[in-house]
């Protein structure tokens, strides 16, 4: 199910490098020397994928990438790619909707790459970086888009526009019930247009002074019980680029109650004597929903679904490792690893049990990735044989193996007729 088979402008076949990255960094690999984990095992994966020959030298993975040197050469490969992904692997028509939810992460850099800047970089203090953005499909757990950025720029650097490739490319294929952004996104742009597409958009707010005045003034408050309030007020800035007041949601949360670890922020503008100041922290939201103040908070955790899927390509598809000297052609093999993230967490809701279909790759990979084989053949047909000896592990990769095949025949004929083999994989 992979894309790329044909020719692209500058004629290569991509297919077998693009699958040969994957499967590197299924085996565990983080760099393009870990391909040698795959051995002298590419006559199966030849076989498997129905490709000609996957290539063993690594030197041919990064020179393929390292055609993409331009901008533009890096954006047809980026269409080609999330075309793929939309039509072919996220299933956006039986999704129907989902929240779309923003963010960015710090990706640590060792050597010399292009654009690779001092920035802010909590864990790696003084090191350069890489300042990708995302955009989520926040409760089904697939990455939308993503841009690589110099290590220096805003958190907010070029929403407007990541904003509008990814809601043009998901007009039509899928509702969007609400945009989720954290603070670092805080621009009165990208509120506009936001606002121009009416939707529904909840935004973290940082303690800057003027807010924080705001906050201190308010005097009606809801109380959801468990040291928890909700206030709201209407506030413009005395900038020409805010036209108009805005909704602004505040939590209040009570420190004897909660625990002075709970989220928030204290209201550093004013007297630490304060009741105010002393016993709470806040939370601030501006948000275009009519929706209550208290429903709208209890929304916006659902980001944290995003720090999980970052840290998860970080640590599982090696979004750190692979780097190129080049900018483009580093972002290019980034897009390949969110690919198969997305391909990946396709096998784990569709395929598998739903007791693992929220397991990391690292688990899944112990589990069914990494499991020996011979290839033989019986007959003419080529036939793979796992070395799997317990009777109940081997029902289960004959049920995966079913529900897998199921799954395709049913995408490829949506008007296929009942009564399908209900085991398609031999014991």
């Amino acid at each position: 199910m992979l894309p790329f088979k044909e020719e692209s402008p500058n004629g290569m076949r991509v297919y077998p490098k693009i699958l040969k990255l994957g499967l590197t960094v299924a085996a565990g690999g983080h760099r393009y020397t870990h391909s040698a984990f795959l051995g002298d095992s590419a006559e199966i994966y030849e076989q498997a994928f129905g490709v000609e020959k996957i290539p063993k030298s690594i030197t041919a993975v990064t020179r393929f990438f390292n055609r993409f040197n331009t901008q533009t050469t890096e954006e047809f490969f980026s269409e080609r790619l999330w075309a793929f992904l939309f039509s072919k692997v996220i299933p956006l028509k039986s999704l129907g909707e989902d929240v779309l939810s923003f963010d960015s992460s710090v990706v640590t850099r060792y050597g010399s790459q292009d654009d690779a800047k001092k920035g802010y970089n909590l864990r790696k203090t003084g090191r350069k970086s890489h300042h990708p953005i995302f955009a989520f499909l926040n409760q089904s757990r697939y990455v939308v888009n993503l841009w690589n950025r110099r290590g220096d720029c805003s958190s907010g650097n070029g929403i407007v526009e990541f904003s509008k490739q990814i809601l043009s490319r998901l007009s039509g294929r899928l509702k969007v019930q609400m945009v989720l952004a954290d603070s670092g996104y805080y621009q009165v742009e990208f509120f506009d247009y936001l606002e121009s597409l009416q939707l529904d958009c909840v935004v973290a707010t940082p303690m800057i002074l003027i807010l924080q005045s705001e906050i201190y003034g308010l005097e009606e408050w809801l109380d959801l019980g468990h040291g928890v309030a909700v206030g709201e007020f209407k506030f413009k800035h005395r900038r020409k680029s805010w036209t108009k007041e805005r909704r602004y949601i505040v939590i209040r949360k009570d420190l004897s109650k909660l625990g002075s670890d709970t989220g928030g922020k204290t209201l550093s503008l004013f007297p630490e004597e304060d009741a105010k100041v002393l016993n709470c922290k806040y939370g601030r939201y501006i948000t275009s929903s009519d929706k209550s103040g208290e429903v709208l908070w209890r929304k916006y955790p659902l980001r944290a679904n995003d720090e999980n899927i970052i840290k998860e390509n970080k640590e599982d598809f090696a979004l750190e490792g692979f780097a190129l000297n080049g900018f483009y052609p580093t972002e290019a093999s980034m897009l390949v690893r969110i690919m198969f993230f997305n391909i990946i967490n396709l096998f784990r809701q569709e395929m598998l049990p739903e007791p693992e279909s929220h397991q990391w790759l690292d688990i899944r990979r112990k589990k069914y990735f990494i499991t020996p084989a011979l290839l033989g053949r019986d007959g003419k047909s080529p036939v793979l044989r796992l070395g799997i000896r317990k009777p109940n592990l081997r029902h289960k990769f004959l049920h995966i193996l079913n529900r897998i095949s199921l799954y395709f025949a049913t995408a490829m004929h949506s008007n296929s007729p009942k009564g399908l083999p209900s085991q398609i994989f031999r014991n």
